[in-house]
């Protein structure tokens, strides 16, 4: 190729085609480009996803719109130029279909401008196959001078409006001198040409309407652009680069989040923060269903940010109960653990707020367990505030039950709405009617099984169902020792069980010793293993072995029923594995007291604050610091990302007792707090582990 030739590259929209007799129609979208000579420059793409080629839906007339523009910045600058035609679906409907063509730099529209009509001004064909490296080349030296209507030159163009002209009234080459002239006043250059009308008018300096009645309506949205300002107080540059910097890298840098963090910190208005995701390609995505990696990080990133988009969010990633992880929402949960951060927490809680009516209101939409996608993947962002949620719904239930029995109706108002329903029944709930059966409440029974949140879930398929599933009511009475404790927040649970059971239950027959041992395989094999005063007198002369301990109660906020002592052997208070004290089994109060919602968030956030100080004082992940803290407490087998799990609670309270009862006997409680003697030890050897130092 000489050096007086320029390459000119091509791609059109990706659609999924038939022939007919005469010519094609589209079978629908494909969410990529098709017939391209060269992958799209990145600065190309985020023009079109930012809507700046777009003409609005339906608007292109049989002749073609063409559009012309320079995007980028730097050295990354392209000259682009866009063909709209019209096509139809195979229902007929008007689609519009756009073939670009580009080449490097900025100064080149009037070349391609010239190579496309001597080229016969093509057109949108599918089936026109173009590959990569199958460029054009069009040599600028040696052509006629392009006429130009001297006249139009002439206008003025002293605004920063577009120049809207007359329609029909100049030319193609005509409109594009005139936006060589008016870009010594604005910035680049842009210009619309046949158009009917345009999704951004205001994004273009020369636009040359189609006809009289497209001028009129182009005239009125120009003087109807929308004034979303930018907060006095926010650095839109900086917020720009930031969202730029975060969905263009697979690597999150900290400082990009720290900006985020700021900017949401005062009280960024909602409608700006959508036109700067909206300007980097979000509605597009969203609309066109594009999943690349950079639009994937964009919406993950968005959905945290503005919490109103969390649902379109799922639905968009497709999460889908009981499908595998694919390739879009690998990368989305990737992104999230990496920006996850105790300053978005306030955000993520928000965004399953708004989650929560949905699930109610509109299950068609959103599934429990995409839900649980959110709160039950240890790598979700949305994991970070699983303990806060759950917590806050228990409050809330207490409340309502406290009310109900105070009689205080009107202390009900600070409700979320999702619950307000409950309290509005509340009579009749705990007048332990079968008849009350709030079936919109299905799903956040399903939710919180999901979660192995089993007192909750009991409680919410109590009000949906009128009875609690067998399995799901086993799993509290294994939790709370007895069936005097199947009480969850004021209401009775009624489990599904046969008649027969039933019957001697309530009846509290004696019943012959032959009776007694069908009944209770019966009892077993059902996975009804409940404790009522039949029952409790039965076992009550036959108790476990010794070094098998009562099921240690649950407590508010933990996550795994089923790691009672027998689902987790020589875990039990009076035998510890990897023990270098042993527990008396006078003691064993302590780990449960351990191991409460208030005592073990002392621990995480003591632990949390070791990691904060040693990360200041050196460049380490924390990961490496977690796992010296596991090491010093000889239990590798933690899993610290599944730490709301009860066996991992109990795992930690042990190891943590253990360490107490080794060096600070006097202080043995199972759990850790901020500036004690013991905090202060382990924060010594972790800092002298890290420095391969032997620890004293």
């Amino acid at each position: 190729m000489s050096s007086s030739e320029i390459k000119i590259h091509e791609f059109s929209t990706g659609i999924r085609q038939r022939k007919t007799d005469d010519g094609w129609v589209s079978l629908g979208f494909t969410g990529k480009y098709m017939n391209m000579t060269m992958e799209v420059p990145e600065a190309i793409e985020r023009s079109i996803a930012n809507r700046e080629f777009a003409v609005s839906e339906g608007s292109s007339s049989d002749n073609p719109a063409v559009i012309g523009r320079v995007v980028g910045t730097g050295e990354d600058v392209w000259s682009v130029m866009a063909v709209v035609s019209r096509g139809r679906d195979e229902k007929g409907r008007s689609v519009s279909m756009y073939r670009y063509f580009f080449c490097e730099g900025g100064e080149n529209l009037r070349q391609i401008l010239a190579w496309w009509e001597n080229k016969g001004k093509l057109k949108f064909d599918p089936f026109q196959i173009r590959h990569i490296g199958e460029f054009n080349t069009f040599d600028v030296t040696g052509k006629t001078p392009i006429g130009i209507q001297k006249n139009i030159l002439n206008l003025s163009c002293n605004t920063n409006e577009p120049k809207l002209l007359e329609p029909k009234e100049y030319d193609l080459q005509s409109t594009n001198e005139l936006a060589l002239k008016k870009v010594e006043q604005d910035k680049g250059i842009s210009w619309a040409y046949n158009v009917e009308g345009l999704e951004k008018p205001w994004l273009f300096q020369v636009i040359n309407p189609a006809s009289e009645k497209a001028y009129q309506i182009l005239e009125k949205a120009i003087k109807n652009t929308p004034q979303i300002l930018a907060p006095v107080l926010i650095d839109e540059e900086a917020m720009k680069s930031a969202i730029r910097g975060l969905m263009n890298s697979s690597q999150v840098k900290r400082e990009l989040v720290d900006v985020i963090v700021d900017a949401l910190k005062k009280d960024t208005n909602v409608e700006y923060l959508h036109t700067l995701f909206d300007a980097q390609g979000a509605k597009t995505a969203i609309k066109q269903k594009i999943y690349s990696p950079q639009m994937v990080r964009l919406i993950t990133l968005r959905a945290i940010v503005i919490p109103e988009t969390i649902l379109e969010f799922l639905i968009w990633l497709n999460v889908k109960p009981g499908k595998k992880l694919d390739e879009n929402q690998t990368v989305s949960l990737e992104f999230q653990k990496a920006i996850v951060s105790d300053s978005l927490k306030d955000k993520l809680i928000d965004g399953i707020k708004f989650l929560l009516p949905e699930l109610l209101n509109h299950p068609l939409q959103i599934s429990p367990e995409s839900t649980y996608w959110l709160l039950g993947e240890s790598e979700s962002a949305w994991y970070l505030c699983r303990r806060e949620f759950i917590q806050e719904i228990s409050d809330n239930l207490q409340s309502i039950y406290d009310n109900h029995k105070s009689h205080q109706k009107q202390k009900n108002i600070g409700l979320p709405e999702v619950l307000r329903k409950i309290a509005n029944n509340s009579s009749r709930i705990y007048s332990n009617s079968s008849s009350i059966q709030l079936e919109e409440y299905i799903n956040f029974a399903k939710l919180f099984s999901d979660l192995k949140e089993y007192s909750l879930s009991a409680y919410f398929y109590q009000i949906s169902r009128g009875k609690v599933p067998k399995d799901i009511f086993q799993k509290v009475y294994l939790q709370r020792g007895s069936s005097s404790k199947t009480t969850i927040y004021g209401l009775k649970l009624k489990p599904e069980i046969s008649w027969i059971i039933l019957y001697f239950i309530l009846q509290e027959v004696i019943v012959p010793f032959y009776v007694v041992i069908p009944l209770s395989i019966i009892f077993f094999t059902s996975g009804l293993f409940i404790g009522s005063k039949f029952l409790g007198q039965q076992f009550s002369k036959t108790q476990v072995p010794t070094n098998k301990e009562q099921s240690i109660s649950q407590t508010k906020g933990s996550n795994d029923a089923d790691n009672t002592p027998e689902t987790i052997p020589g875990r039990d208070i009076g035998s510890l594995n990897n023990s270098t004290a042993k527990i008396k089994t006078d003691d064993k109060q302590l780990i449960e007291n351990a191991i409460k919602e208030e005592n073990f968030n002392k621990t995480t956030s003591s632990i949390a604050k070791i990691v904060s100080k040693i990360k200041n004082n050196r460049s380490v992940e924390d990961d490496i610091i977690i796992n010296k803290i596991k090491q010093i407490l000889n239990i590798s087998d933690l899993n610290y990302a599944r730490i709301d799990d009860e066996s991992e609670r109990m795992k930690l309270a042990e190891a943590i007792y253990n360490y107490q009862k080794q060096y600070f006997d006097n202080k043995a409680n199972g759990y850790l707090t901020e500036g004690t003697e013991v905090f202060i030890s382990l924060q010594e050897k972790v800092n002298q582990s890290l420095s391969n130092k032997k620890p004293k």
